[in-house]
């Protein structure tokens, strides 16, 4: 470790080229610390291990506090470990405490840009432009490469779910940490495989159409019409056919309607047709 590019030690005479003038290339995470400290003992692996991962992109630079007084005064430090991020010469971030891992992970990835990030725009563009095979394997090698990038996983489940994969997506989901399942990005991806689960077998749009034009309360075409809408992201046309079944037909499958309407909002956010149609839902009911 102490012949790694990624690690150096700090002190008067190096700070101004390995920090200063090496910030303008790369991220600094600059950590202060003592030898008498516990949690500096407990944060020194971690840090240690994310530059070597980072391999370029971030170095760790370590300030003994007892030997460099006169930077720990310069940067404030009352207490270590002490963590500064120092980007084009200016701090740009910071934590004090042993944080963990995933925390640290977090406040890095704020301020620099992977390589397997330029990797993964670079296989979505590919995919955009019909290479799907070429674009999914390269996404696959990304993930071997920067297996703790947190795009990767989110942007193959996607992948897999507009190629109709969707056991592979949801097992890809599912294999994320809980804190991660529990993002809206994650809600929403789990939401569109059930919605394609639901239009697996629906009838043609020109079927379910006719069926309503003879039929205006054909309670089972317009649910169906407004969950095919709804995987073709129609949401709009979707939520007026799960409206108007509503109005009429509140109970049918078990108030299907209405948890249909809940699950396009969960998908939408803060779209503004939530807003429209959530205060036609409230109407329709009451």
């Amino acid at each position: 470790m102490g012949n790694s590019p990624n690690i150096i030690d700090i002190n008067n005479d190096n700070f101004q080229s390995e920090v200063l003038d090496a910030s303008q290339d790369q991220l600094i995470m600059l950590d202060f610390w003592a030898t008498w400290c516990g949690p500096c003992q407990s944060l020194m692996p971690i840090v240690s291990k994310l530059a070597e991962e980072y391999n370029g992109t971030l170095r760790l630079a370590k300030v003994d506090i007892d030997q460099n007084r006169q930077l720990a005064d310069q940067f404030a430090v009352r207490s270590v470990p002490t963590v500064k991020f120092i980007k084009q010469g200016r701090v740009v971030d910071e934590f004090s405490g042993a944080l963990p891992e995933s925390e640290v992970r977090k406040i890095i990835d704020k301020h620099i840009i992977r390589v397997s990030d330029t990797l993964l725009d670079a296989a979505i563009t590919q995919y955009e432009t019909g290479e799907t095979d070429a674009a999914i394997h390269a996404i696959q090698s990304i993930s071997q490469q920067d297996p703790h990038n947190p795009r990767l996983p989110l942007v193959y489940a996607e992948l897999m779910i507009r190629e109709g994969k969707h056991d592979t997506a949801r097992e890809v989901l599912q294999s994320l940490p809980p804190a991660t399942r529990q993002s809206d990005q994650v809600i929403t991806l789990l939401s569109k495989i059930e919605l394609a689960a639901d239009a697996a077998d629906l009838p043609a749009e020109n079927e379910l159409l006719a069926r309503i034009a003879a039929n205006s309360k054909d309670s089972q075409a317009r649910y169906q019409l407004g969950t095919l809408y709804t995987t073709r992201s129609n949401y709009a046309a979707a939520l007026d056919q799960f409206l108007e079944l509503l109005k009429y037909d509140r109970k049918f499958e078990d108030d299907a309607p209405r948890k249909a309407m809940l699950r396009i909002f969960d998908l939408l956010g803060d779209d503004p047709l939530v807003h429209t149609y959530r205060r036609k839902m409230m109407a329709s009911m009451y």
